[in-house]
């Protein structure tokens, strides 16, 4: 894929997620609540077949990790309450078993090469204010993910941003098997800490690529 046309698309999916999804919510009225859109609805009686604890292997993708423990995670074959939000483009989603507005969500583009990370953060770099509610970059780096010694280039970049409430976020962008490939990770500022050492960085410790 052209170089430029796929740095595009992929800043293209950091700002619809940016703008759309993975930032923590609020309480809401009745009627907000069936017109809200920035955050996947969880039923706490439902729950997924795949728990905490768990490996996930995902044979189309080439990708397995381990669940953390205390998320829950929703796919198409296993969509419990998020059947409506879960498609070919967002088909994963993790979600804190304990609160809800806690979560990862993922993003898949094609096609993408590990060289186009290079143009995805020198795009980040060049844009340090984007044209979103309070937000503010705190970094922008490539780091290396997977538990066979970290074998896999990534750029994370990490900001926060006015959602229904103030966010912390944790983006990592990846290519692998010709698809890129954005986590989203969420959940409320004085949360991230706490989120990003029990759930957020074991995941991308235990990825594995086929």
């Amino acid at each position: 894929m052209n170089s430029v046309k796929a740095t595009t698309v992929l800043a293209v999916i950091a700002l619809t997620l940016l703008a759309t999804g993975g930032c923590p919510t609020k309480q809401k009225t009745s009627q907000q609540k069936q017109t809200a859109t920035s955050q996947p609805r969880i039923e706490k009686r439902t729950a997924p077949t795949e728990t905490g604890g768990n490996q996930y292997l995902n044979k189309k993708f080439g990708i397995s990790f381990t669940i953390p423990d205390g998320m829950k995670l929703y796919t198409a074959e296993n969509p419990g309450p998020l059947a409506s939000q879960i498609s070919s483009v967002n088909p994963i989603y993790l979600v804190n078993s304990d609160f809800t507005e806690e979560n990862i969500n993922v993003k898949v583009s094609e096609p993408i090469s590990e060289d186009d990370l290079t143009g995805f953060k020198k795009m980040l770099d060049q844009n340090p204010q984007m044209n979103l509610p309070k937000y503010q970059r705190i970094s922008v780096s490539f780091i290396k993910i997977g538990k066979q010694t970290k074998n896999k280039n990534a750029v994370e970049h990490v900001f926060m941003m006015q959602g229904n409430i103030l966010g912390k976020l944790r983006q990592i962008t990846f290519a692998h098997r010709g698809k890129g490939f954005t986590f989203t990770c969420a959940t409320a500022v004085d949360r991230f800490e706490k989120a990003n050492q029990q759930f957020f960085a074991p995941l991308f410790a235990s990825m594995d690529f086929k």
